[in-house]
């Protein structure tokens, strides 16, 4: 089965008013319209989309748990001013996940979006994978600093936090065994095209029927369409990040 392109260039043409208001600065519009044309696409043509949109709201709202801070005014990671980062709040806000397993924390920007989601919901627990203070990246440390893995998280989220330091080879498979079941994955961690592959196979059989693997980078291999096609999944892509619909 094909991925949709969610930020394809024909939704400029559905959505023409949310198009100009993007092209002179304002996002806004056009990240909702291709967020609830997803979900649209995702979970079915008779999707009730006002969840969607109260969650829309929220974000633009910005009734929000703040994220600590750091002395280098550096962003990084998946936000909230991204579609992808939009549809990560929404899809927790709409199908409150009991579970939820993320790969890759860095300094935790997805993990605060979920967990302020999971904070609003009033249920549902994040288990998140990395390595400590271990990302090499130059975008993501701060100078010649390694700062702590997942220091934005504020301590007021963590309640409904576990995180777990190490390898995802070694972690990952003992949690979704304890676990049992889950409702949503999400990959961010090693991009390589054999990691990806192993995480989207061994948490795939957890992933409970109407839940969803997301995936950040999915552009970078072929991994994620493999694993679609493989399954014969619905999924779509927005720009780099992908969705899918598990069976």
């Amino acid at each position: 089965m094909s991925i949709l392109e969610a930020s394809r260039k024909s939704v400029a043409l559905k959505h023409p008013l949310a198009a100009l208001s993007f092209y002179m600065g304002n996002k806004k519009a056009m990240h909702e319209a291709i967020i609830l044309d997803a979900a649209k696409y995702i979970f079915g043509a008779n999707t009730d989309l006002r969840p969607w949109k109260e969650a829309l709201l929220e974000i633009t709202s910005y009734d929000l748990i703040p994220a600590n801070k750091n002395t280098y005014d550096v962003v990084v990671g998946n936000n909230l001013n991204t579609t992808f980062g939009k549809w990560i709040w929404c899809c927790v806000r709409v199908l409150q996940p009991d579970a939820m397993i993320e790969t890759g924390v860095a300094h935790g920007s997805s993990s605060w979006i979920i967990l302020n989601a999971m904070h609003k919901n009033g249920k549902g627990k994040l288990f998140s994978i990395d390595l400590p203070n271990h990302d090499t990246n130059k975008d993501y440390n701060f100078n010649m600093s390694h700062p702590e893995t997942g220091w934005m998280v504020p301590d007021v989220l963590k309640k409904q936090w576990e995180l777990h330091l190490g390898y995802a080879q070694e972690i990952l498979p003992k949690l979704l065994n304890q676990l049992g079941k889950i409702d949503i994955f999400f990959h961010d961690s090693d991009h390589s095209y054999e990691h990806m592959k192993f995480e989207f196979e061994t948490s795939s059989p957890f992933i409970r029927k109407g839940g969803l693997m997301l995936s950040d980078d999915v552009h970078k291999n072929k991994a994620f369409s493999e694993y679609v096609e493989r399954n014969h999944l619905k999924a779509l892509q927005f720009n780099k990040g992908g969705c899918a619909l598990a069976q």
